[in-house]
């Protein structure tokens, strides 16, 4: 195995055998050992042919993967790809038919929702379970309790059966674990689509500081998670490896094929295009302050409301992109501060920067400041990009000094979550508002 390799799986497949009834197993398992004790009572007069009872499903077909030291690989595929086979065998949980495994380190793995929970057991409980198996000792595992317990964020729960638990928050728990076992190899099979927004965003700041120094073999069937995320990307169908390399050019290769699979089936599908698509929902579902989530700062400037609305002041009902917006940060000076800053990034649920902005432009010729105990806002007004539909999540920040040299007083990773509802989808992260888009005839045939 070389050693700037962490995996080397060569050559796997696996089979699986297919009975159409209960009883022909039950044949295939004795029949043959009936026939061999004849054959020797015969003195080898009776040789009686021998008809499979069975038929053969490959899950996998000599698929060679390898995940390097440092690396993230991106497996991607449809439903019955092979993708959750080929993890299981890595993991160790599965046997391949032919073919070998090897791992080299401690590997921690995200696989199907609540594998290896008891249902009977506590969260803590299951906390001492899952992390023993991953090779912790009791005393390490009461040293990481209380991180576990905080980073997976179900309060009194956690001493709960897990059978009383939520899907959410199952992940949860289980991720906080994977989290705190010290891994040097990280499985996750699309797992992270269960919890909500803001446990996304925290797992995705866990997984990128995580790839500084350990490996991650990662399952989805998003190719914008496999295009951010992933150094190299494996595209598995029906059990065999169709491409390997960039990510970006085997996901493109992958959309291609999906494009082509599906096109026929909408020939006949009328089609309409609207000029706005949107969707009115309770302003409530749409966006959501959280005072309390993760944050850092030295607390001099405190934020105390982000609040994101119509330029005009009134509640969004539903946000579809396009919209003339404004975001209002207010903040309260714990100390005295100077040339403060405010500013915010908005993110998506991979925890990509897609746009933001900050006040320094406008104060650089008339510093602000705060003496203790007074209140300031920053507010953006915007035009709100066309946004995909899914959860984006808004990162408000006040600071003091300049863009390249400033004290950080207070920043939110996700002060405010909103949601997009959009039935058009445009296959980029954010596009324009467009003045006119037209498509004409210009000249006869």
């Amino acid at each position: 195995m070389s050693s700037e390799n962490f995996i080397e799986a060569h050559s796997i497949s696996k089979r699986y055998l297919l009975y159409s009834r209960s009883t022909d197993r039950l044949k295939q398992l004795l029949v043959p050992k009936i026939k061999r004790v004849l054959y020797v009572i015969s003195g080898g007069v009776l040789n009686l042919p021998e008809a499979p009872r069975y038929s053969e499903f490959w899950a996998l077909k000599n698929v060679t993967v390898t995940l390097g030291r440092g690396e993230t690989l991106g497996i991607i595929g449809q439903n019955g790809s092979g993708k959750s086979t080929l993890l299981q065998i890595v993991c160790g949980t599965l046997a391949p038919t032919s073919g070998t495994n090897k791992t080299k380190g401690r590997v921690a793995a995200l696989l199907e929702l609540g594998a290896g929970f008891n249902p009977d057991f506590t969260g803590r409980e299951n906390v001492f379970l899952n992390a023993s198996i991953y090779g912790l000792s009791t005393a390490e595992i009461k040293e990481r309790m209380q991180a576990i317990v905080d980073f997976a964020e179900i309060g009194e729960h956690i001493d709960q059966p897990v059978k009383t638990y939520s899907s959410g928050m199952f992940v949860r728990l289980a991720f906080s674990v994977i989290a705190h076992v010290n891994a040097e190899i990280l499985i996750i099979d699309e797992a992270l689509a269960v919890g909500d927004a803001y446990f996304q965003q925290k797992c995705m700041r866990f997984l990128r500081a995580f790839q500084e120094n350990g490996s991650i073999f990662f399952v989805s069937h998003d190719t914008g998670a496999m295009m951010n995320f992933c150094d190299r990307v494996v595209w598995l169908d029906r059990g065999v490896v169709r491409a390997e390399g960039d990510p970006k050019q085997v996901c493109e290769e992958y959309l291609a094929f999906l494009y082509q699979r599906h096109t026929g089936a909408s020939d006949e599908e009328e089609v309409t295009v609207a000029t706005t698509a949107q969707i009115k929902v309770p302003s409530s579902d749409v966006i959501a302050f959280n005072p309390s989530h993760r944050d850092f700062g030295d607390r001099a400037a405190e934020i105390t409301s982000v609040d994101l609305h119509h330029a005009d002041g009134s509640p969004l009902a539903f946000i579809s992109g396009g919209e003339a917006v404004e975001l209002a940060i207010t903040f309260r000076a714990n100390r005295s501060v100077e040339s403060v800053i405010s500013g915010f990034i908005v993110k998506d649920r991979l925890g990509q920067y897609l746009f933001g902005d900050n006040t320094f432009a406008t104060t650089q010729t008339a510093p602000v400041s705060l003496a203790p105990g007074e209140s300031a806002a920053a507010r953006f007004s915007f035009t709100m990009p066309l946004l995909a539909p899914g959860t984006y999540s808004i990162a408000p920040s006040v600071a003091s000094g300049t863009l390249r040299q400033h004290v950080q007083h207070h920043w939110m990773h996700e002060g405010l979550i909103f949601t997009v509802h959009t039935p058009i989808e445009t296959g980029v992260l954010m596009g324009i508002p467009m003045e006119k888009i037209l498509l004409e005839v210009t000249s006869a045939g």
